[in-house]
């Protein structure tokens, strides 16, 4: 199933989540409304009623039946994150779960979960627009309350220990707090192209791990991560970027095999990262370095019926 999504294009994903959602309105022997749907849905099983849960533990418990697919998610159980965090979940068979992040405007979702079990949760939502971060398949569970508007096809990969190839990185020096503007001057290198890293925050460095070569007083490559938790034992590497002028010298290869060595070496159980399914130049280098495709997902935008 996820090599046939995989091969799809974004317009085909949202064809297919179409034709999806028109089989359950024909099954349901019309078609009608978003509420007339997952009334129907709710009818062929899925329970209804208050579903916000709260509990670190249970949410865990659901997690970690997909832990390279939920690693943000897990991280998110962090002090400091979860508080920014709305969690649904149907934790009898099969269970399902869905998670608001409302840090960033507008809240990014991250749901588990087959579509019947998630169609209900989703109706709960009340927000006017979502930040996409979903498995393909749950498309149709979205398209039920939401109209999505943009999509962009990506690959979550993981690496272990033992498949891990590092690459001399010595150059690749540790970055911390007082380095943020030199990271930040970095990135805008690829504003104006869109290639610039999404939702990079200070705060990351501190948090994180970050590493970057320098030439001069200036940065010229960075690698770093999204998240990373010790109690949870995730890692989500991301941030990374070469100057324009400095790309194909391996300096990609470098920074991100060293951020992968500190986390590695810190025992942490699932270190993972996304790159656009278009962007084959970083998946042979990731590749390189021992990382393999886990599952595609999808990242884009979704607004309100």
């Amino acid at each position: 199933m996820d090599q046939q999504l995989a091969a799809m294009g974004p317009q085909q994903v949202l064809e297919g989540y179409r034709r999806s959602r028109l089989a359950a309105e024909l099954a349901c022997g019309r078609r009608g409304s978003a509420h007339d749907l997952l009334s129907c849905i709710s009818i062929l099983g899925a329970p209804m009623g208050s579903s916000r849960v709260e509990d670190p533990a249970r949410i865990r418990a659901l997690l970690e039946s997909d832990r390279p697919w939920s690693a943000y998610a897990l991280a998110d159980l962090e002090p400091g994150f979860r508080e920014h965090c709305r969690w649904l979940a149907r934790e009898d068979s099969p269970p399902a779960l869905v998670m608001l992040y409302r840090r960033v405007d507008p809240p990014v979702i991250f749901a588990l979960g087959t579509v019947e079990r998630l169609a209900p949760l989703i109706r709960e939502i009340e927000e006017p627009a979502l930040f996409l971060h979903v498995r393909p398949e749950a498309l149709p569970a979205i398209g039920t309350r939401y109209r999505v508007v943009e999509l962009q096809s990506q690959w979550r990969m993981t690496v272990e220990p033992e498949r891990f190839r590092p690459v001399p990185s010595g150059d690749a020096s540790r970055l911390g707090p007082r380095d943020v503007e030199a990271i930040r001057a970095l990135y805008a290198d690829g504003g104006p192209r869109g290639e610039a890293p999404d939702f990079f925050d200070g705060s990351m460095v501190e948090r994180g791990i970050f590493r970057g070569i320098w030439e001069g007083a200036g940065l010229v490559a960075v690698a770093g991560t999204h998240v990373v938790s010790h109690a949870e034992s995730v890692c989500a590497i991301g941030n990374v970027y070469v100057r324009q002028d400095r790309r194909g010298r391996g300096l990609a290869a470098r920074v991100t095999s060293a951020v992968a060595a500190d986390a590695l070496a810190k025992g942490l159980r699932t270190v993972a990262l996304n790159v656009s399914q278009r962007n084959r130049a970083a998946l042979r280098v990731y590749e390189r370095l021992g990382f393999r495709l886990y599952c595609p997902f999808v990242a884009g935008r979704a607004l309100r019926c």
